[in-house]
C-alpha cells in the first residue's frame, strides 16, 4: 500500500511539474529538446586573467599565497610559479577585480604589481 501510495504522489507531481513547464517552453518558442538543453546548460561566465609578479622567495611563500588566495571570493583558477615569481590568477570579474587580488596578496607580506 505505501509503495502505491508513493507512486501516486510522485506522479501527481511529475505532472504539476510538466504543466509548469509546457508554458515557458511554449513562451520560448522551442522545441521541447532545444528547452531542456538550455535549461541544462548554465551561460558560461566571463571569466579574467592577471598575471601577477611577487617577491617570493622560498616554497613556503608559494603555499601561503595558494593557501590564502584559492579561498578569495572569485578566483576561480590559480597558477603559481616560484622560478618565474609570478602568481596568474583566473577569475570572476563580477565577485572581484585586479585590484583586490593584489591587495590580498600583498595583505600577505609581498611587493605586487600587475604582470603585462
Amino acid at each position: 500500500m505505501k509503495k502505491i501510495s508513493s507512486i501516486c504522489m510522485a506522479a501527481i507531481l511529475l505532472a504539476g511539474i510538466s504543466s509548469a513547464v509546457q508554458p515557458a517552453r511554449a513562451e520560448a518558442g522551442n522545441s521541447g529538446m532545444e528547452y531542456g538543453m538550455q535549461l541544462a546548460g548554465k551561460p558560461k561566465k566571463e571569466l579574467k586573467t592577471v598575471t601577477f609578479s611577487v617577491n617570493m622567495h622560498c616554497e613556503k611563500c608559494v603555499e601561503k599565497i595558494r593557501e590564502n588566495i584559492s579561498y578569495e571570493k572569485g578566483v576561480k583558477g590559480l597558477e603559481i610559479s616560484l622560478e618565474d615569481k609570478t602568481v596568474k590568477i583566473v577569475y570572476d570579474p563580477k565577485k572581484t577585480d585586479v585590484r583586490k587580488l593584489g591587495d590580498a596578496i600583498s595583505g600577505l607580506g609581498y611587493e605586487v604589481e600587475v604582470k603585462e
